[in-house]
């Protein structure tokens, strides 16, 4: 049971009912962790348009998308985040050795090189607030200087949705695929 109720179209005043429309025509339908953000309707029209940018129309490769969510949803806890975009990273093209690596925190030495300067830099960010030099300078060739900052967009997207999920106790509707909590209720 989350700690702010789940609301619906109808719950919402008239001028705030576009939001939720927007929400459910970019999405196909309004996500559970956006039916609690919806208390705040503005704040959750702003996630949402971040999160179209960083989903659809960010220049970022799927995989590389992949990689930051799932490292980030890992490292914030957030069994939401990660339950519910697991299946979008296996589309991306991550295996399930892979996904089953970042849950366990594994050793990045048996990755791609590609795939470890993403992960390690999500890490960094994470872990120690900072990000080193060189892998700084790894992710920028490999990314540019746009991507970078598209990167640094999707690692503070999922965690804000992470954090946001924890603390009003939105849970996966399903078993979740991180912790192995089961849903209540």
């Amino acid at each position: 049971m989350t700690r702010l109720r789940a609301l619906t179209r109808d719950d919402l005043v008239p001028a705030d009912r576009q939001v939720y429309d927007a929400i459910a025509a970019r999405r196909g339908g309004v996500p559970p962790n956006y039916h609690v953000l919806l208390h705040s309707p503005q704040a959750a029209a702003r996630m949402a348009a971040l999160g179209t940018y960083i989903r659809f129309e960010s220049p970022l490769p799927a995989r590389t998308k992949a990689l930051a969510l799932l490292t980030t949803a890992r490292e914030t806890d957030g069994d939401y985040v990660w339950t519910m975009n697991q299946p979008h990273a296996a589309t991306a093209g991550l295996t399930a050795d892979l996904i089953t690596a970042i849950r366990e925190r594994r050793a990045l030495a048996s990755l791609a090189p590609e795939d470890a300067a993403i992960i390690r830099f999500t890490l960094e960010l994470l872990t120690q607030h900072r990000i080193a030099e060189a892998t700084f300078r790894a992710v920028q060739r490999q990314l540019g200087d746009a991507g970078v900052v598209d990167l640094l967009l999707v690692i503070g997207y999922y965690a804000s949705l992470s954090h946001a999920a924890s603390a009003l106790e939105i849970l996966p509707s399903r078993l979740s695929t991180l912790s192995g909590e089961r849903p209540s209720g």
